[in-house]
């Protein structure tokens, strides 16, 4: 899709692009039609919306919606989205407060369909609010789509901060993949008990650190450096080329942008 200003580049490097001009090109990307007819069909969809009911049945608004929350993989979960959209979240045993990601709690938070019904999204500023975390969403996944890992480390930098325990790392998808990913932790913790996994983090990484924006950054580094080591392993043929691109980056991160552009144009903006 338009916008994306990652492509063909090693995700480590484009995103030292995106630290400088993310912002803009977000703005440009929401600007295209696509996107604009989608935010205004959603919000025409819901101001006329009957019941409750006809917002869960209908699959457009639904994709919409979760896209939002960066859940749209889960769109064919139908009796589980509705159960989890109109629980009682004072309730602590209710299903939504039960689901490990906790972005399922947050979407029913901002919906409020349990309490309002169809008026929950018709309250002022929750559909404009919706809108705008589609497009961060959306956007965020095309540039993942250019450069594997980019989505996830974008939502990291977001979310970091918010991490006070190994649960909340373990009980978000996203936050877990970051983090193990980084440390090198195999995908056979999962098989353990959750306290076992919680005592494994708490020995691999201190906590407190994430609330460090230094820390953050060097960490998101060796995520997308880690996870560019991984693309270009897979690459076969294209993996020389790409892995010339990442010659051009250093340890720490930074990167010889003008190297790296001359590489590219003598490639052809070849994508690998």
């Amino acid at each position: 899709m338009a916008g994306s200003i990652s492509s063909g580049l090693p995700a480590v490097v484009a995103w030292k692009q995106l630290q400088k001009t993310g912002d803009a090109a977000q703005e440009k990307w929401s600007k295209q039609a696509s996107v604009q007819q989608k935010i205004a069909w959603a919000k025409d969809f819901v101001a006329k919306a009957k019941d409750v009911d006809e917002l869960l049945n209908n699959r457009k608004f639904m994709e919409f919606a979760l896209s939002a929350f960066g859940l749209e993989s889960e769109i064919d979960k139908k009796g589980l989205l509705k159960k989890v959209l109109l629980s009682d979240l004072n309730n602590i045993d209710s299903l939504a407060n039960r689901m490990n990601d906790s972005r399922y709690q947050d979407m029913t938070r901002t919906l409020r369909l349990k309490d309002f019904g169809v008026e929950g999204p018709r309250t002022p500023g929750v559909m404009d609010g919706i809108a705008a975390r589609y497009i961060k969403n959306e956007f965020e996944k095309s540039q993942g789509n250019a450069s594997p890992g980019l989505r996830e480390a974008l939502y990291f930098k977001e979310n970091a901060s918010k991490i006070n325990s190994p649960w909340a790392i373990l009980g978000d998808k996203v936050l877990r993949e970051v983090v193990t990913t980084t440390l090198g932790i195999p995908k056979e913790l999962a098989i353990q008990g959750v306290e076992a996994q919680a005592a494994y983090l708490t020995k691999k990484v201190d906590i407190e650190k994430f609330k460090d924006k230094r820390f953050v950054e060097s960490f998101i580094q060796r995520y997308l450096t880690t996870r560019d080591q991984e693309t270009a392993s897979s690459n076969g043929a294209g993996a020389g080329m790409y892995s010339g691109l990442l010659s051009l980056v250093s340890a720490d991160g930074s990167s010889d942008m003008s190297g790296i552009l001359d590489l590219m144009q003598g490639l052809g903006q070849r994508r690998f």
